[in-house]
């Protein structure tokens, strides 16, 4: 919307003075302009942004940014493949915008986040797993740009509504996990891509709820940024200063992948792996008995119901409820190559 807008106006300023190079116009384009007064351009120009305007209401040709916390992660490359696929239904044009280096991720997101806001488009979608993003959904509802949840809530913020999983109901899922594949006994380490993640550390609580009445007891917590390399040396250094370690509970898509190398490298045929997201990388360490189980999420499902829910919320002024949990499931041997 807001393009066609610029576009009508600098018309108008090229029409106005007549400025024969703008926009590269031919030579039939400059005759146009000059046999045209400068009251008929803008008459023009209006017509045309009022034309605009009527298609603009008929095709919801909403401007989106969903700001995304690694761009070139399988998880929220499906993401973007949901938000491509609801962007054709709707008529909206979403650009996905992020960094790609984990070591830099908190920053990038910020960075690309305050970007966002400063080109005002119809409406922002982002993960919101960090409390330093708070601060700037408020600085985007300010500016009356509504602001989405993403995979991670923000629920005492202004943000408009969540969409994702339940993360209680996810951390619950890998603590019922954990006992069955345990027996209801285990000393378990925790590896997770940041101990501040809201989302993440609501996951862990529901698993300590999950297993309260059994001998399932967590010893130790490493941070790894959801960064492959860092998950490895952390893991490595739990197996050496745990030995009594018999299970690990990874939060993220990498973590698992990080702890499952290390069990394989070392050998340590029954050390239990939970963790989550379905990269074909942890699909493959579970088919070869490696990893135990994980829990699936829909990022694909969330991308596409954020675009539906932002246009509905920009067509009506209001959404049907703050939250929309979009659901997980347990993937193991048994299903995985069936579950999809």
């Amino acid at each position: 919307m807001k393009t066609k807008k610029v576009l009508a106006l600098l018309m108008v300023a090229c029409m106005t003075f007549g400025l024969a190079a703008c926009g590269s116009s031919s030579a039939s384009d400059d005759t146009s302009i000059e046999g045209t007064t400068e009251e008929e351009s803008v008459e023009e120009a209006e017509s045309e942004e009022a034309s605009d305007t009527e298609v603009v209401s008929a095709d919801n040709d909403y401007e989106f940014i969903f700001v995304s916390p690694l761009v070139g992660l399988e998880y929220w490359n499906t993401c973007a493949e949901g938000i491509a696929a609801a962007d054709e239904d709707f008529g909206t044009t979403t650009q996905v915008v992020g960094g790609t280096d984990s070591s830099t991720m908190l920053a990038d997101y910020l960075s690309y986040f305050e970007a966002a806001i400063s080109s005002q488009p119809d409406a922002i979608f982002t993960y919101c797993g960090v409390e330093s993003a708070y601060e700037l959904i408020e600085e985007a509802s300010e500016a009356g740009i509504p602001v989405l949840a993403v995979d991670s809530d923000a629920p005492d913020t202004s943000r408009i509504a969540y969409v994702g999983t339940d993360p209680y109901n996810a951390g619950y899922m890998t603590g019922e996990a954990m006992i069955e594949y345990t027996g209801g006994s285990a000393k378990v380490v925790v590896l997770t891509s940041s101990l501040t993640a809201e989302k993440e550390q609501e996951e862990i609580e529901a698993f300590i709820d999950a297993v309260a009445d059994y001998d399932i007891e967590i010893i130790a917590t490493e941070e790894t940024n959801a960064d492959l390399s860092t998950g490895v040396t952390k893991m490595e250094a739990l197996v050496n200063t745990y030995p009594e370690m018999t299970a690990v509970l990874c939060t993220s898509a990498y973590d698992v992948q990080a702890a499952a190398q290390v069990k394989v490298e070392q050998g340590l045929d029954d050390l239990v792996l939970i963790g989550y997201d379905d990269q074909e990388e942890t699909l493959e360490y579970i088919r070869e008995g490696v990893i135990d189980a994980i829990v699936v999420q829909d990022p694909y499902t969330m991308g596409y119901m954020a675009v539906e829910l932002l246009t509905e919320y920009l067509n009506t002024g209001s959404l049907e409820s703050e939250s929309y949990d979009t659901g997980t499931i347990l993937v193991t041997n048994n299903n995985v190559d069936s579950y999809k």
